[in-house]
């Protein structure tokens, strides 16, 4: 089986890990996580969607082998 690859929709959220996470306990300023940014309103939405019909696709194709199955 050819292996694919997974798709997610959290491009616009930043993902910390565990001492990411735990650093926060001291950071007063409130400015530790960087998030994912576009130059403009237009530019987030159109990867948004773009985004949005690559998960259903993906969900076409994994409904698509079980049903080979």
């Amino acid at each position: 089986m050819k292996k694919q690859n997974t798709i997610t929709t959290d491009f616009l959220f930043s993902m910390p890990t565990f001492l990411s996470g735990a650093g926060t306990v001291m950071n007063l300023a409130g400015n530790y996580y960087e998030f994912n940014t576009y130059d403009t309103e237009f530019e987030a939405d159109e990867r948004a969607i773009e985004n949005d019909f690559r998960m259903i696709g993906q969900d076409i194709v994994v409904i698509i082998d079980q049903l080979n199955k």
